[in-house]
């Protein structure tokens, strides 16, 4: 992957819409969690439970990754906001490079969260009881 230069006004629109995007996929895994939590409740069959704690357990990887990116957002936030103080004028239209590959990531992890979304419709409309 190739290093990106980007605006700095550019990098703090993208990283408030890359938090507010985590902040919904945060809560919709909130609200997955609960459903396969009352889901188990209703039956013990160990196939079934299987299933359910293979989902409990990709929900919990998705949580953690949305969190370590919010952790590199911030961090990568804080550098921008050093620079501004750093630097006494108007620094809106400097240019920094992003060797995180950032973007990249958030991208490919949206993909995989959105298969796991489909997925778990899937397996959800496929229950009986």
């Amino acid at each position: 992957m190739e290093s990106k230069s980007y605006n700095i006004n550019d990098l703090h629109f993208e990283h408030r819409l890359w938090k507010s995007e985590m902040k919904i996929i945060l809560g919709e895994l909130n609200v997955y969690e609960e459903w396969l939590a009352s889901l188990s409740q209703r039956s013990q069959k160990v196939e079934f439970q299987k299933k359910i704690e293979k989902f409990q357990n990709k929900f919990l990887i998705q949580r953690t990754h949305y969190d370590k990116f919010n952790d590199r957002i911030n961090a990568q936030d804080s550098f921008i906001e050093s620079l501004e103080k750093e630097n006494p004028k108007d620094i809106s239209e400097t240019s920094i490079n992003d060797h995180t590959h950032l973007k990249e990531e958030i991208d490919y992890a949206y993909k995989l969260y959105t298969e796991l979304k489909a997925d778990y419709k899937v397996f959800y409309s496929s229950v009986t009881f």
